[in-house]
């Protein structure tokens, strides 16, 4: 297994931009400036378009590990075993526009905080992955975007189609055409694969640590901020937003009125007919889930500071799970309440995010703000 390839430059992204300007001006391509628009994460007029992909779960089996899903205590302890943290941080900015193209540059910064035995917290240097990418419609048959498209190529950057799903296997490009003269749609779809991009760095590097960090012989526990996506031993997924309900009826009134401080009995979710759909949220794994609740919700939304929990399959027994419970709830504390996400943001998980911000800020230093 290696390491994820690094992008570490030199040159900040307004450099780089610049030099990129005046060749696409030098080939007389009309650019319209788009810099000071912001990123599209604190854009609130990106439309909140549903994917193709149902989130709907009922058509998959729920298999109970602890009898029905009834809400459960989890003992306050003042120790963890959790040692190492992932998380990932990423802009996604419009450069220019193109006719009624956006052209938009993300950048994702992912890395891993370890703590040792005295408290001490460090971002692993060589486990600190940057990833530059520009997301450009590149079937539009336009000369002026296929001159940008050439551009980018000779200087050695990334590109991703924020449309190759509608050009995969498409009798014809009708659909992709007319998507790429919307220009709401193309800053959803940039901002989509961005996270995209996000995440597969995020998958690349536990992939990495399971195989060059972990210590098979040490009780020692990964945290990962999101989805786990693979059977990996001593991980642990932390999902802050978990869109899909897998529960229904009275076992989602148990989930939704969990106290603080509780978990909801374990479960496995198991495909309908043994078959998944290409895009479904099982992904071809089948994980350890439970939910908790880290901080009281009277008076506020059932979601508020309810997280899923994600581990391999082999986490099955009762007295793991409220063990991993229990370490999770001793990682609340201190509480970073500067950040609005505090309610499920467990503190190691927030130095690292500021660490990540401080690399992107340096690699964006005299952007438009």
């Amino acid at each position: 297994m290696t390491m994820a390839t690094t992008q570490t430059s030199r040159q900040t992204l307004p450099d780089l931009v610049r030099g990129i300007e005046e060749r696409l001006q030098g080939q007389s391509v009309a650019l319209t400036n788009m810099r000071r628009s912001g990123s599209l994460e604190t854009d609130v007029n990106v439309p909140q378009i549903l994917d193709g992909s149902s989130t709907e779960t009922r058509s998959a089996q729920i298999e109970r590990l602890e009898g029905p899903i009834v809400a459960r205590p989890i003992e306050r302890r003042n120790e963890t075993n959790f040692a190492w943290f992932l998380d990932g941080s990423q802009k996604t900015l419009p450069v220019w526009r193109i006719g009624v193209v956006p052209v938009i540059v993300g950048i994702a910064v992912v890395g891993i905080l370890e703590r040792d035995e005295d408290g001490t917290c460090q971002l692993l240097g060589d486990t600190l992955v940057e990833r530059l990418t520009w997301f450009v419609p590149m079937q539009t048959q336009s000369v002026e975007m296929n001159r940008l498209i050439d551009i980018l190529q000779e200087a050695g950057q990334e590109i991703r189609d924020p449309l190759e799903k509608f050009a995969r296997n498409a009798p014809d490009l009708g659909q992709y055409h007319a998507l790429a003269g919307n220009y709401g749609h193309l800053l959803y779809y940039a901002q989509q694969q961005a996270g995209r991009v996000r995440g597969a760095v995020e998958q690349e590097l536990v992939r990495y640590w399971d195989s060059r960090i972990r210590n098979p012989d040490l009780d020692k526990w990964l945290v990962v901020d999101g989805r786990l996506q693979g059977q990996y031993p001593n991980a642990i997924g932390f999902v802050k937003d978990p869109t899909s309900q897998h529960l229904f009826g009275e076992e989602a009134t148990a989930l939704y009125s969990l106290p603080q401080g509780h978990r909801t009995s374990a479960y496995q979710l198991r495909p309908a007919g043994g078959e998944e759909e290409p895009e479904s949220e099982l992904r071809n794994q089948v994980l350890t889930m439970w939910y908790q609740r880290m901080w009281a919700s009277t008076g506020l939304d059932a979601r508020h500071a309810l997280v899923r929990l994600e581990a391999s399959s082999e986490v099955w027994e009762p007295e793991l799970i409220d063990n991993i419970a229990a370490w999770l709830m001793a990682e609340r504390v201190p509480r970073p309440t500067r950040d609005a996400r505090w309610p499920t943001l467990l503190y190691p998980v927030h130095l690292l995010e500021l660490m990540l911000k401080r690399r992107i800020n340096a690699l964006t230093v005299g952007w438009p703000s």
